[in-house]
């Protein structure tokens, strides 16, 4: 069973510059604490150890949610996408009026952002195709 943060253990966690967002019984991380915790994981240091060294008290989190950690990471450095912050795109649909209306203000900037983010790389990676087609990407 999952641990249930406490009003001051959320307090607690929201105050690590490494807490991205937390709530009653989730946490998401940054993404520089991904890159820092994978890293250490891979160097071969223990996740508690991990936590630790990050700032976080191991007896918040619990060994439950530490472990998932781990394993999530794993997980997600090994996607496709890779390491990233915040939950992993859904879909590429663009969002419309109605979808940013039930978000609060901060939610649909957010979503805006990264929206924007998207489109920027989706914009550059065209663009290399494009060159590569009419002959500038390729090296003589």
């Amino acid at each position: 069973m999952q641990k249930i943060f406490t009003p001051e253990e959320i307090l607690t966690l929201r105050d690590n510059p490494y807490t991205l967002r937390v709530s009653q019984k989730t946490i998401s991380f940054t993404l520089a604490f991904k890159e820092a915790f994978w890293n250490g994981y891979q160097e071969g240091r223990s996740p508690i150890q991990l936590i630790r060294e990050l700032g976080y008290d191991p007896d918040i989190l619990g060994q439950t949610r530490i472990d998932g950690i781990g394993k999530n990471l794993k997980n997600e450095a090994g996607s496709k996408l890779g390491l990233h912050q915040g939950p992993a795109p859904r879909s590429r649909r663009q969002l419309n009026e109605d979808d940013l209306n039930v978000l609060s203000q901060r939610q649909a900037m957010k979503q805006m952002q990264r929206e924007l983010i998207y489109l920027r790389q989706e914009l550059e990676f065209i663009k290399k195709i494009i060159n590569r087609s009419n002959g500038k990407g390729r090296s003589k």
